[in-house]
């Protein structure tokens, strides 16, 4: 082959590893950056409905077992799901940034508890309701009820860990930690407790 045509060809060759190096792949990392904080913008306001719909619970002055386990089954438990569907979403905008991807699986893994933690309330709420029902006696509706604050307990204990854990991994990143002050989210993405957490059973019902 002319030796000018394979100049050619290395020169071609370097200016596209070149071009790659210096202008499109800085170019993608800031595209997937954008879309890595704007999806966590997105998990954050999720985390405000979710707020707000236990708020709404905490405050309601139903006595009746079935509409709190209903409001919890049509106006919570799905909002955990949203926004840990964003976050699995999240992951692929992290460009291979193990950081990034270990912030995001201990966002995932609180949520995950937090929703244990729900799961666990309406266990309770369906032993009062079993009981007044007459479909369950004392002994076996109590039984649940301990049964389902342990799990409680141990979710809590667990939380910690977690939240633990998120503080951690930004006091040892502190670009990522300026990133994501940056974008105002809600506290639990900075390894912050809530004020509200899970419906709290004992502000709505009696114990069996």
């Amino acid at each position: 082959m002319n030796k000018k045509i394979i100049g050619a060809i290395i020169a071609l060759i370097i200016i596209v590893i070149a071009g790659y190096t210096f202008f499109y792949a800085p170019y993608q990392d800031n595209v997937l950056s954008e879309k890595y904080n704007a999806s966590l913008q997105n998990a954050s306001n999720i985390e405000k409905n979710i707020v707000t719909a236990t708020e709404k619970f905490n405050n309601q002055n139903s006595t009746d077992v079935d509409v709190l386990i209903n409001t919890i089954n049509n106006e919570v438990t799905p909002k955990y799901s949203e926004e840990i569907t964003v976050l699995n979403e999240t992951v692929n905008y992290a460009n291979n940034n193990q950081t990034k991807i270990n912030y995001i699986n201990n966002q995932t893994k609180r949520l995950e508890l937090e929703s244990k933690s729900l799961n666990a309330t309406v266990t309770m709420l369906n032993a009062i309701s079993q009981y007044v029902k007459g479909e369950k006696s004392g002994e076996d509706a109590q039984s649940s009820i301990n049964r389902a604050n342990i799990e409680m307990e141990d979710s809590a204990k667990e939380l910690e860990n977690i939240n633990e854990n998120i503080k951690q991994l930004l006091k040892d990143n502190p670009d990522l930690n300026q990133t994501l002050h940056g974008l105002n989210l809600e506290k639990p993405f900075y390894g912050e407790q809530r004020t509200l957490q899970t419906p709290n059973v004992a502000n709505n019902t009696t114990s069996v």
